[in-house]
């Protein structure tokens, strides 16, 4: 049988005893803010999605996309009215993949962050 030698301690009779690991205090202060701060990606990449569902501008984006223009894709992602938390945008001739991150992380701050995969061929 395999048990981790720190969670139990050796008793004078010869027998293991489990020993509860000491944790921190619970505060859900930090996570709460995180869930904030998600909720905010959520909102932003409801603006991107509405903006990707316009043909016209779907079209460009994977024009640019399949020319290798990332300039032209990350200017066209970064002109939609609104969206400010995109922090990386990689594609591929297959699909394409937005990682939003929470406006926290520029703080300093390691709270959340939002991939969105998309196929599109």
């Amino acid at each position: 049988m395999y048990f981790d030698r720190a969670y139990y301690r050796n008793s004078p009779n010869g027998y293991y005893s489990f020993v509860r690991p000491e944790f921190p205090a619970i505060n859900t202060i930090q996570f709460s803010q995180s869930v904030q701060q998600f909720e905010y990606l959520i909102q932003q990449s409801q603006l991107l999605l509405k903006r990707l569902e316009d043909k016209s501008f779907a079209y460009h984006l994977m024009d640019a996309a399949q020319k290798s223009d990332k300039p032209k894709v990350d200017q066209m992602i970064r002109s939609i009215p609104g969206l400010t938390v995109v922090a990386n945008i990689n594609y591929s001739p297959t699909g394409v993949v937005f990682q939003l991150q929470s406006p926290a992380v520029e703080d300093g701050a390691d709270c959340c962050s939002l991939s969105i995969v998309l196929k599109w061929s």
